[in-house]
C-alpha cells in the first residue's frame, strides 16, 4: 500500500465498484447498513461494553475488569492513532498518503475485535450466566465482521484499511491476554470495598453469584 503496489490497485477497484452501487447516498439500504458500523464505534463501545464491564466489576467487587478495559482503550488509542498519523492516508475516493488523512487503518474494526473479544474473555473468566456467555462468544466474531462489512459497503475506508484493522485488532487482543494472563491479571481482584484477594469473590469461586 505504501509503495502503490497490488493492494492499492485492489483498493481502487473495490472502492470504484462499491461507489457504483451508491449505497452511501440512498436512504435505503444505507440506513440498514449503517447500524453495522456501530459495533465498532467508540461511543457504542464506551456505552455498551463499558456498561457491561462496570456492572461486572460492581457485582464481583473487583477492579480487574475496569483495569483491563482501561488498558484496552489505551492500547487502541496509542497504536491505532500512531498508524493513522504516521501514514496520513485519505479516505475514498481520493487516495493520498501523508496528507493529514486518518483512513489507515480503520479504527472501527480493531475497536470491535479487541473490545468484544475482551468482554467475551471476561464473561468466561468471571462465569456470567450461560446464555450471556454464549451470546458474547458469538458476538466476538460477529461484531468485527459487521463493522468490516458496514465500513466497506458505505465506502468509508479502503479495503486495505479494513484488513489492517483486523490484523492490528488481533495483535492487540493477543497483547492484552499476555499482559493479564499473569500477575497483572490478579491486581484488584476481590479488593472492592475492602475485600481480600483470597475471598470467595475471586472469579470461579463457588459462592460468587453469577452476573445476570
Amino acid at each position: 500500500m505504501l509503495h502503490r503496489g497490488p493492494w492499492t490497485r485492489l483498493d481502487a477497484h473495490a472502492s470504484h465498484t462499491i461507489r457504483k452501487w451508491e449505497l452511501y447516498r440512498v436512504p435505503f439500504p444505507r440506513d440498514a447498513v449503517y447500524p453495522l458500523t456501530m459495533f465498532g464505534q467508540r461511543v457504542s463501545i464506551l456505552v455498551v461494553i463499558g456498561g457491561f464491564v462496570l456492572v461486572l466489576a460492581v457485582v464481583r467487587r473487583s477492579w480487574q475488569p475496569l483495569i483491563r478495559f482501561a488498558v484496552a482503550l489505551a492500547l487502541l488509542t496509542i497504536v491505532i492513532y500512531a498508524f493513522k498519523f504516521g501514514v496520513g492516508r485519505t479516505a475514498p475516493p481520493v487516495d493520498s498518503l501523508h496528507a493529514d488523512g486518518e483512513s489507515y487503518p480503520s479504527g472501527h474494526v480493531p475497536n470491535a475485535l479487541l473490545m468484544w473479544g475482551l468482554v467475551a474473555w471476561l464473561a468466561a473468566e468471571y462465569q456470567v450466566v450461560d446464555w450471556l456467555r454464549r451470546l458474547l462468544n458469538v458476538l466476538r466474531f460477529v461484531a468485527p465482521g459487521c463493522a468490516f462489512l458496514g465500513m466497506a459497503l458505505l465506502d468509508y475506508h479502503w479495503l486495505s484499511d479494513l484488513v489492517a484493522g483486523v490484523a492490528l485488532g488481533t495483535v492487540l487482543l493477543r497483547v492484552l491476554h499476555l499482559l493479564f494472563d499473569g500477575r497483572l491479571g490478579r491486581i484488584g481482584d476481590g479488593q472492592w470495598a475492602g475485600g481480600h484477594p483470597d475471598s470467595s469473590d475471586r472469579p470461579g469461586a463457588a459462592q460468587t453469584p453469577r452476573v445476570g
